[in-house]
């Protein structure tokens, strides 16, 4: 099982130690990182392949395209079966994650500070996923 890991996240630190705790859990793949949507979305149009796995880590408010606009064009590009993203914010507003959640790619809303059961959960997500 591989994929590749797509991290779009604006704060440097937090995608630091995003990216320690993925690789402390095991969740490993060649990763890319982004700071905003827009470039991305770019990336993805050009490497997309529905050979490919992506688990696609993405923060809500950014500079140039935020997550929401982002999962706007995401959707006309992915496919369920490849593709899942974990949404990453420090808002915990209920409408914001019932809205995210109705999306079939989002298989989870993650509250920014992540801790070490949520990155075990997050293995097991992506492994329950992409065994099958």
């Amino acid at each position: 099982m591989s994929y590749k890991i797509i991290v779009i996240e604006d704060d440097p630190i937090f995608t630091f130690l995003l990216e320690k705790g993925l690789k402390a859990t095991g969740i490993t793949g060649e990763t890319t990182l982004f700071t905003n949507g827009s470039t991305a979305i770019d990336f993805l149009k050009e490497d997309f392949c529905n050979d490919n796995n992506y688990v696609v880590f993405l923060d809500l408010n950014m500079p140039v395209m935020n997550g929401w606009k982002f999962m706007e064009h995401f959707e006309v590009l992915a496919n369920v079966d490849n593709c899942m993203v974990f949404v990453l914010t420090s808002s915990g507003n209920k409408l914001d994650i019932e809205n995210l959640m109705a999306s079939p790619l989002v298989s989870d809303y993650v509250i920014k500070p992540i801790n070490d059961v949520v990155f075990k959960k997050i293995k097991t997500t992506i492994n329950t996923k992409f065994s099958e």
